[in-house]
């Protein structure tokens, strides 16, 4: 019985334990591990979160935190998505197989390390943790031991150090993504020797290594033929050569399976590797940002899976059987990417019939930057899928053709920097789709189609820069979804009003400037828009600065240059946050207020060519990213202030003011200075020596001053990018320093009208920016690409004294090469070596003191357009090879001591006012003076080569005549002779010549009688 009992008992505690397990149990189904909760929280707490991401990580259920997954049955953590929110991708049809993305930075984690807590979730298979910041640390060993990871993204995460091979133990793992961790090979992470822990994921599908070293991995091809199970591979920016691919790897099986490859941005060279043949079942290849040149190959036609192709930013010249050929066979294509390559003339082919599956599957073509010329060809019309088409930057000519208005799915159309003629298609109002349209750069006429107004989801229209003309129609108020609006740089006219404006609501972009156009709005109008950039340059918009502008408070980009403003200065734009600000050319007065640029984020400030007055506020020295100040051509006054530091100061202008004093020597501390114009103002002192320091200085003018001094010796020690040195119309004295002569890539030296002593450094000839054999001038920081430098040197203006007339030179400028060094005190003769500067257009050495003779081989320089040498004590004989300049259309030598006769040549009969050229020269005669040289009046003895060539001529001509006479000779006494000698011969042509006279004579009797029967039927019919 007892046993029964403790039976029972034992049955009921079983019983009990196993309930209570089960209630255990299921309260365990309602929330998550709570040792894997506690890591989590560990982990939180090992992040910075500054966006508050992690703020739900609370309460007992981890399971609903975000970013966190559990499996429903066992409530273990299975998938941590941490990623940063990602802002801007290239993919899909735009920027097709690059596989790029960038984060948002404000939603970033960071850690000195990732934490090890993450242990603790043994059944972790998801891990992404892309796009947040782990400060260059290594990515830790402890990941290799997360055997369950199925997916694990460390991408652009700044990691660092080298990789650990135990990742090599996650054999489950099936996308691996460690790339992107620095901007350049070595920036991030990088291997201890080589691949071969990678062989060991049994399972991996998906790689990504980008911006890995691997130029010393030379085994990665036979590495990854280890992985059977691998479709894509990505190795972007990996120090990849051509000999990585070298024809030997073309037996490895695995390589037909493959179906990505991102081999962007490495040091492949020559043609597109043979070995990429064998990958028939691609399904993109990009192969950005190399240096493969040559022909694209016919046989990528046979990638018959092929979806996206990118082979941009190349060299290919060419394109084997023309594009046509291309898209023809290729029948799964949707994008294909060749822009920025050396494609050139007409490589897209003829319009042949097209194949039914390009017409239909393509749905992006990116053609821009390159050299292709031709017409645009009418079967781009018949590409009914298409979505993108860009041809911008290329040569195209023509019309744009009507087809292009078939393209009923067209989102993009970027026909921009052409030389496309013709007016714009009405045809293109069909484009129901379209969302962007450039048209930009081209050599358009015509007016904007009306039809355009019908495209309601156009929001990008840009067609600047062209010779459209007449009136802007109304229509296109009508076009809701518009953004950008660009027709500035045109022939436009007519009037702007707010019908112009009725449902544009969603405007930021608004540039109609550089036409012929009147503003007219009411006073009171309120836009429906809120601008960002503002360009209404040359418009006439009245007296007074519009009133809606003061509405815009989201404008950071605003240009009323040259409006016709006459009011003062306007105080609200302190409220702005402008980076461009360009009210040059108008007639604005007043003083400009003194803290109103200083809170403003001014990158571009151009206030030139007003009447503004007061002293220059010293709130410009504290605008931090300013790069261009403009306040030339005004009535500033006063001193220049003090407090320069601006590290990204590029350009300033304050030229033609009334500025006093001397040069601030904080000039010297902006490290970026490239252009700094000081000239037409009171300005006194000598050059601080602090100016030394901007070494980046191209552009120096400081002339019409009162600056005194020697020329700085540092000027040539230090300043060796200057292209423009001038220091005209000083007090400068002292001799011109030979360091000058470093100055290898000066364009212009004008140092006229100082007390300069001393003579003409011979070293000249090493200023080889001025040589003939030195391409135009383009400056190494004004570069395409950076438009804030490029900028300011289209705006770049220097007045030089060119043919007697002071001339301002602009967009021409890089084209110039002159040298001033008149009116001074220079002495000496004029040095031979000078002549090797082959390349000037202007010598001016007038009002010195040079002796001498000009040099000989003067004609050599034959770029010369102006030469001054008057008043100077030059003597002897004007040389001969002067006549050999045939650019030549300015001279003058007059006020010298020369002598002899003045050289004749073609190009010195068209000189301008010949005859002052030559005055003050007593001794000279000769054309195009009127004193005759001694022996004129005689019969003038040509030149020993004249008459040598007539010496020449005569014997010729004796020759000619001789022969003559003896072929007539020979032919008549061979005809003579025949008939004394040979009897028969003489009676028998006496014969007939008899026989031929009475045969005329016969003739004549004939027709005489004939004549005469005629006349009388004439007279008797009368």
């Amino acid at each position: 019985m007892d046993k029964i009992l403790n039976a029972g008992f034992v049955l009921v505690v079983l019983l009990f334990i196993e309930g209570a397990q089960l209630c255990f149990c299921t309260n365990t189904t309602s929330t998550c591990i709570e040792r894997e909760r506690w890591a989590l929280l560990k982990l939180k707490r090992s992040f910075q979160d500054p966006s508050n991401r992690l703020a739900d990580w609370s309460g007992q259920d981890c399971c609903q935190w975000e970013g966190v997954r559990c499996n429903e049955k066992t409530r273990h953590v299975v998938n941590l998505d941490l990623r940063a929110t990602l802002v801007y991708e290239y993919g899909g049809y735009w920027y097709p197989g690059e596989g790029y993305s960038l984060f948002n930075e404000s939603t970033e984690l960071s850690s000195p390390e990732l934490n090890s807590c993450l242990l603790e979730l043994k059944h972790l298979e998801y891990l992404d943790l892309s796009g947040n910041n782990f400060s260059g640390s290594q990515i830790p060993n402890f990941l290799g031991y997360m055997k369950h990871l199925r997916y694990l993204n460390l991408s652009w995460a700044s990691f660092g150090g080298i990789i650990p091979h135990q990742l090599g133990n996650l054999s489950s793992l099936q996308i691996l993504d460690l790339g992107h961790q620095g901007w350049i090979p070595g920036d991030g992470i990088s291997l201890f020797d080589n691949l071969n822990w990678v062989s060991s994921l049994s399972s991996l599908q998906n790689l990504d290594l980008s911006i890995v070293d691997l130029s010393n991995a030379t085994n990665w091809m036979q590495v990854l033929s280890k992985i059977p199970s691998l479709l894509q591979i990505r190795l972007a920016g990996c120090h990849i050569n051509s000999i990585h691919l070298s024809p030997g790897y073309n037996n490895f099986t695995f390589l037909s399976r493959i179906q990505v490859l991102d081999l962007s941005q490495n040091k492949l060279s020559g043609p597109i590797p043979n070995i990429l043949q064998n990958m028939t079942s691609l399904r993109e290849l990009s192969l950005v940002g190399n240096d493969l040149n040559s022909t694209i190959p016919l046989w990528l036609n046979h990638h018959k899976n092929l979806v996206h192709l990118d082979l941009s930013y190349n060299q290919f010249d060419n394109i084997e059987g023309g594009l046509l050929s291309m898209l023809n066979d290729a029948c799964s294509l949707k994008s294909l990417d060749l822009s920025f390559n050396a494609l050139r003339g007409e490589v897209l082919g003829s319009n042949q019939t097209l194949s039914g599956c390009i017409i239909y599957d393509l749905e992006s073509l990116s053609l821009m930057y390159n050299e292709i010329g031709g017409n645009i060809p009418s079967w781009f019309g018949k590409l009914k899928s298409l979505k993108f088409l860009s041809l911008w930057l290329n040569s195209f000519y023509g019309p744009i053709p009507q087809s292009l208005g078939k393209l009923s799915s067209l989102e993009v159309l970027n026909l921009s920097h052409n030389l496309l003629n013709g007016t714009i298609p009405q045809s293109l109002g069909n484009l129901s789709s379209l969302e962007v349209l450039d048209l930009s750069d081209n050599l358009l006429n015509g007016t904007i189609p009306q039809l355009l107004g019908k495209l309601s989801s156009l929001g990008v229209l840009d067609l600047s820069n062209n010779s459209l003309n007449g009136a802007i129609h109304e229509s296109l108020g009508q076009l809701g979804s518009l953004e950008h609006l660009d027709l500035s740089s045109n022939s436009l006219v007519g009037i702007f009003s707010e019908l112009h404006f009725a449902n544009l609501s969603r405007l930021k972009e608004f540039s109609i400037g550089s036409n012929n156009l009147s503003w007219k709005v009411k006073s009171d109008w309120i836009p429906p828009f809120r601008l960002e950039v503002i360009n209404m340059s040359s418009c006439n918009i009245g007296s007074q600065f519009p009133r809606w502008l003061q509405t815009q408070t989201e404008v950071y980009d605003l240009d009323l240059s040259n409006s016709n403003i006459s009011e003062s200065f306007p105080t609200w734009l302190q409220g702005l946050s402008l980076f461009y600000l360009d009210l040059s050319m108008n007639s604005i007065s007043g003083q400009l207020p003194l803290n109103i640029f200083h809170r403003m984020p001014l990158q571009t400030l151009r206030l030139s060519n007003n009447l503004l007055n007061g002293s220059i506020p010293n709130s410009l020295c504290k605008v931090e990213w300013l790069e261009t100040l403009d306040l030339s051509k005004n009535q500033f006054y006063g001193e220049i202030p003090d407090c320069w530091r601006s590290t990204y100061l590029l350009v300033i202008n304050l030229a033609f003011n009334r500025l006093s004093g001397q040069i601030p020597s904080s000039f010297g501390q902006i490290d970026f200075l490239i252009s700094l114009h000081l000239n037409e103002n009171a300005l006194s002192g000598e050059l601080p020596l602090t100016l030394q320091n901007a070494t980046q200085l191209e552009v120096l003018d400081v002339g019409e001053n009162k600056i005194t001094g020697n020329i700085p010796t540092w000027i040539g020690e230090r300043l060796s990018r200057l292209r423009i040195l001038r220091l005209r119309n000083n007090k400068f004295s002292g001799s011109i320093p030979s360091q000058l002569c470093k100055l290898s890539a000066l364009q212009i030296m004008d140092l006229a009208h100082n007390n300069l002593t001393g003579g003409i450094p011979r070293c000249f000839r090493k200023l080889t920016s001025m040589t003939a054999s030195a391409p135009p001038a383009a400056s190494s920081t004004y570069k395409a690409g950076a438009p804030a430098e490029e900028d300011a040197w289209s705006k770049e203006k220097v007045s030089q004294l060119m043919k007697g007339l002071y001339l301002e030179y602009t967009t021409n400028l890089r084209l110039l090469d002159n040298m001033d060094l008149s009116s001074n005190k220079l002495g000496g003769v004029i040095p031979e070596e000078i002549i090797a500067l082959n390349g000037l257009r202007g010598l001016n050495l007038s009002h010195n003191h040079l002796s001498g003779k000009i040099p000989k081989k003067i004609g050599n320089m034959k770029s010369l357009e102006h030469l001054d040498l008057s008043n100077n004590h030059l003597f002897g004989t004007i040389p001969q090879s002067l006549a050999e300049i045939t650019s030549l259309s300015h001279l003058n030598l007059s006020n010298n001591n020369l002598s002899g006769r003045i050289p004749t040549g073609n190009q010195l009969q068209v000189i301008e006012d010949p005859s002052s050229s030559y005055a003050g020269n007593s001794q000279l005669c000769g054309t195009p003076l009127e004193k005759k040289c001694p022996g004129d009046d005689a019969p003038v003895q040509p030149p020993a080569s004249i008459i040598h060539g007539e010496d020449e001529d005569k014997s010729e001509k004796f020759w000619f005549y001789f022969v003559i006479v003896l072929g007539y000779g020979t032919g008549f006494w061979a005809v003579i002779g025949t008939l004394i000698l040979k009897k028969n011969w003489r009676v028998a042509y006496f014969r007939f010549a008899d026989n031929t006279k009475e045969w005329m004579l016969m003739m004549i009797a004939v027709k005489a009688e004939r004549l005469k029967k005629k006349m009388r039927r004439t007279n008797s019919s009368e």
